[in-house]
């Protein structure tokens, strides 16, 4: 590690702290007695929860910091957590609405990419999305938006985490925990809710102890809305059903099912104008182009410029079967077998381009595609406390082996090929523009096999009590095999790999951590941890092609990270507090030569901190909020430019990757004004970011402020108001860059109401 790493690594800006709101107050929720047997307790750990949007969730179990089942304020690695109250507080109806306000993350889901994220400078392939800690190493795909309904909680990990959950997370790691047959809780519950843009949801679902040894979790929700772009309708039903059953002493059983079906016209994004310059327009991503702030035209804010009746859907199930077993007070043993299966569908027209004279939209980008995923798999984990040579130590190790399989089915049309040209006002996708974007239908493409072997263990040593040495070790063996269903192709010149009938790779990454802690008191330590990861070197591995896989091995990355946890002003307060730098090597792009390969070109790094701060000033007020200041950079970064009609690999270093902002803040305020009355007020900053990697296509900061106000109409029923983005701010969410920029535009002012039940 060179000295100047470490000086960046340690490295500090002024923190600017935004703090504004939105909450609703959470009921106790009832001890769990478990005296008498050895009872694991199967699904989410409630722990010390605390209210929403007040202090942090700090002394609550983490299942994605550690599987050592470690609070965050145990764990030395930046873990957030936003339980199931804090989600229906902020008003978030999805999984991407929550993950949204979590420090330091931008969001969104263009179609192409619905799973989109960015965190700590990287994005893509390089944050790991799971379910329930099961990555489907599809993450930029299948993380698309799912209704929250389902879910306990959401949990964050900042920085490289492949020691935890394998390959492709050097900028961290998002954990969907979802409700789960529980022991304790019995719960009713239902959820009505309608607003502008005919956004409605329905909800319901309960938790029930059927007898001495058996508990049932059910719940089901539906989604709908006929969006506020045009053309843009979706509906989306979810579902899921667990049961546990205590088989014997210190012997459960768990058995958890999901559904999740979505119908939804797709938005790709708003068109920029071409630049102007000399006598007319200028091409974007034209070499030498100054930076440009992306503007749109204000009179398309509203337009979708998709074919009829584009489809953009998807059907997903889960299954999964936990076993757990307490030997005694030391050693317990869990098994999770699960079963995935997605099927996705896509048709649509993708790209829009304003023409050389920034009058009419050329539409492009005509496909049609299949995408059927199956996953199957088993992990087996042992978890062990002991002492050693009088020091306290806990130890979990297991193994865990899938077998992934994705195929692909894709039409044949050219996505260069203009398929018409439309009046950016009065474009409506009726009958005259009946484009058919799936002349071929699906056609056999090619099928991958993933499988995957991973042995994993983490220990927990306390040197002293107040001294802690935390570490990991994951070791896994990849195999990656792709068969062709298509005409295979030989090496050329053009594509010196071809496209041949089979193709076969495998990987053996090992990363690791090893961290300290040091309690300073009961309330506040401090820490400093090492990680590394693993990432595929380009795309993602259950999709690549020979040309972006042939050469190269799994690219290494690595962080460290320092920071503290604490409880202030007697307990009313809690705040963490990291900083951090990563570095991830051997990134690869296209060669300006050969497009069809991929050559190796360089690092990337970001340092940053991140603050989180959470305090109940009074027994009627709380505040919270985050901040994160972000610098990330290609180190050595080379990209295909085009000069003078030749391409040309030009320098990216020092440029900031796309869609990645320097500052990002949330704040939230819950006031309960009166006794059945709660006012809550949110606000939310993004820095500008960049759409090419050239940066010369700026997005614009944007802040957006939120308001609630909640009546208890009766002891067992809420009725809520939002008011989402009070300002009517025209802000980007995502944008692509490329030969013309596209903004995926964020939601307009929009005024929902809602009834909450529980009996």
């Amino acid at each position: 590690m060179s000295r100047n790493a470490l000086m960046r690594g340690a490295s500090a800006g002024a923190l600017s702290f935004v703090v504004f709101s939105s909450a609703a107050a959470q009921e106790a929720l009832p001890a769990i007695d478990i005296s008498g047997e050895h009872r694991p307790v199967a699904g989410p750990s409630r722990g010390k929860l605390q209210p929403p949007n007040g202090k942090l969730q700090l002394d609550v179990t983490s299942q994605t910091g550690s599987r050592l089942g470690l609070t965050p304020r145990e764990t030395p690695s930046s873990v957030s957590i936003v339980d199931r109250a804090t989600i229906e507080a902020r008003g978030a109806q999805t999984t991407q609405e929550v993950i949204q306000r979590m420090p330091g993350v931008i969001a969104s889901d263009p179609p192409g990419s619905a799973g989109a994220i960015s965190l700590r400078g990287f994005g893509a392939s390089s944050v790991t999305q799971m379910f329930n800690g099961i990555t489907v190493q599809y993450d930029a795909i299948a993380g698309r938006p799912v209704d929250s309904w389902l879910y306990d909680r959401i949990e964050l990990l900042g920085g490289a985490s492949s020691y935890l959950y394998g390959q492709g997370a050097v900028g961290g790691a998002v954990n969907y925990v979802s409700k789960v047959a529980t022991r304790g809780e019995e719960r009713n519950e239902a959820l009505l809710m309608g607003g502008m843009w005919f956004n409605r949801r329905a909800s319901y679902g309960f938790n029930k102890q059927l007898d001495e040894n058996n508990w049932l979790q059910f719940d089901l929700s539906y989604k709908g809305s006929q969006g506020w772009v045009e053309d843009s309708n979706h509906n989306s039903g979810a579902g899921s059903i667990s049961w546990l059953t205590d088989i014997a002493p210190g012997l459960s059983n768990t058995v958890a099912v999901e559904f999740q079906s979505e119908q939804r016209d797709a938005y790709w994004g708003t068109p920029v104008p071409r630049p102007l310059g000399g006598t007319g327009t200028i091409p974007w991503g034209t070499f030498g182009l100054p930076v440009l702030d992306l503007k749109f035209d204000p009179g398309v804010r509203f337009k979708n410029y998709n074919s009829l009746k584009p489809v953009f859907d998807q059907q997903v199930l889960w299954a999964r079967d936990i076993t757990e077993y307490k030997l005694d007070e030391e050693t317990s043993f869990k098994n999770t077998f699960y079963l995935y299966r997605a099927d996705r569908q896509y048709q649509d027209v993708e790209s829009y381009r304003y023409n050389a004279t920034n009058t009419l939209i050329d539409r492009s980008g005509s496909y049609a595609t299949r995408h059927i995923q199956s996953l199957i798999g088993d992990r087996l984990e042992a978890t062990n406390e002991t002492v050693i040579l009088g020091f306290k130590s806990k130890t979990v190790a297991g193994v865990d082996y899938s077998l992934n399989e994705q195929t692909r089915n894709g039409s044949l049309e050219s996505s260069s090929q203009i398929v018409d040209s439309v009046d950016p006002y009065g474009y409506r996708a009726y009958k005259l523009y009946q484009d058919n974007p799936s002349a071929t239908s699906y056609v056999g493409g090619a099928r991958s096999k993933l499988y995957t072997l991973a042995l994993f263990a983490e220990n927990r040593l306390s040197l002293t009590e107040q001294l802690h040495l935390v570490t990991g070790l994951r070791w896994e063996k990849i195999s990656l095999e792709r068969f062709n269903y298509r005409i295979p192709t030989a090496p050329s010149a053009s594509n010196p790999f071809g496209d041949p009938a089979y193709f076969g790779k495998g990987y053996e990454p090992i990363t690791w951590r090893a961290a300290l802690m040091y309690d300073v008191t009961k309330e506040a330590n401090v820490y400093v941890s090492y990680s590394t990861a693993a990432d595929p070197p380009s795309g993602i591995l259950l999709t690549n092609n020979a040309g972006g896989m042939r050469n190269f091995e799994l690219t290494t990355g690595w962080q460290i990270e320092a920071g503290t946890k604490l409880d202030f002003w007697e307990g009313r307060g809690s705040a963490t507090l990291a900083g951090y730098f990563i570095e991830r090597n051997n990134v690869t792009t296209s060669d300006p030569a050969n497009p069809n390969n991929v050559v190796n070109v360089g690092k990337q790094s970001s340092n940053g901190i991140e603050a989180n701060v959470g305090v109940q000033v009074l027994d009627n007020l709380s505040v919270q909020g985050n901040a994160a200041w972000i610098n990330p950079k290609f180190e050595s970064f080379e990209e295909a430019a085009t000069i003078a009609g030749t391409t040309l690999r030009v320098s990216r270093a020092g440029n900031r990757p796309t869609n990645m902002a320097r500052w990002i803040a949330n704040g939230w305020i819950t006031w309960d004004f009166l006794p059945e009355w709660q006012a809550t007020f949110a606000a939310r900053f993004v820095g500008d970011r960049f759409a090419d990697n050239a940066n010369t296509m700026r997005i614009p900061a944007y802040t957006t402020f939120d308001a609630g106000l909640s009546w208890r109409i009766m002891p067992n029923a809420k009725l809520t108001a939002m008011l989402k983005n009070i300002t009517d701010a025209a802000y980007v969410e995502w944008a692509t860059g490329g030969s013309g920029p596209l903004l995926r535009l964020g939601q307009p002012r929009t005024v929902e109401l809602s009834l909450k039940m529980t009996f």
